[in-house]
């Protein structure tokens, strides 16, 4: 679970997006809006999942404080934060579906519920965590105020930078992989939050609490207590 976790943290270098485009903005005349069929609106951005869904008129506001008020800012946020609860949702089930690593050093890794997990985690090992993944953040923080790349993009797989499997989109593959991605940043998103508030509540790993509720298992069945490596009988 500790490595799960971990790798939820280490999202800011695992872009998916395969190229970076500079997004454009262009004001039109109200329209209906996709996402709210019965409003109308003046959103039309250009960037990918555009449905005209901007209730509170962030996107055509005057920027006071740029760039951390700009559509561009919003954008960088909206995929960050996706990317993280993509990895986190694997993490919440991973340990639950495939097992955990075996005891090793005296740290036991077999804690199913993700928040108990983190708590337990060496102190030593969540200090070079943060060292770590800040150095990252810090990074993609400066290409952010920079201004130069397109929200999202973190210099992988693109023309320059490290792409050591060479991938090369067309305009319309490029198109349809970043509306892929943003619906997906957004289900995982609500998923997280559905997941975390479910550990929460039940003091279990949502795992534990799906398997229950689909296969009918009594309170207290230890679901999932699997090691690598470990033998089952001893798991």
């Amino acid at each position: 679970m500790k490595y799960a976790l971990a790798l939820a943290f280490l999202s800011g270098a695992a872009a998916f997006s395969p190229l970076a485009k500079a997004p454009v903005t262009t004001a039109l005349a109200s329209k209906q809006s996709t996402a709210l069929p019965y409003t109308t609106t003046e959103l039309d951005t250009g960037l990918a999942g555009d449905f005209g869904f901007d209730p509170f008129g962030l996107a055509g506001a005057e920027s006071k404080y740029p760039p951390f008020d700009t559509l561009r800012w919003y954008r960088e946020a909206e995929l960050q934060h996706g990317r993280v609860a993509q990895l986190a949702i694997v993490g919440f089930l991973w340990p639950q579906l495939f097992g955990t690593f075996p005891t090793v050093g005296g740290y036991d890794y077999s804690e199913l519920n993700p928040i108990d997990a983190f708590y337990k985690c060496p102190s030593q090992a969540l200090v070079q965590i943060t060292i770590f993944i800040g150095a990252l953040e810090g990074r993609r923080y400066l290409r952010c105020i920079k201004g130069d790349s397109a929200p999202g993009d973190v210099n992988l797989a693109v023309p320059g930078g490290f792409n050591p499997l060479n991938l090369d989109y067309s305009d319309e593959e490029y198109a349809e992989l970043e509306l892929k991605e943003i619906k997906h940043c957004r289900l995982a998103m609500i998923a997280a939050i559905g997941a975390l508030v479910q550990t929460l509540q039940q003091g279990e790993g949502v795992g534990a609490s799906l398997s229950k509720a689909a296969f009918g298992m009594p309170p207290g069945y230890d679901c999932g207590h699997r090691r690598f490596g470990a033998d089952a009988s001893a798991g």
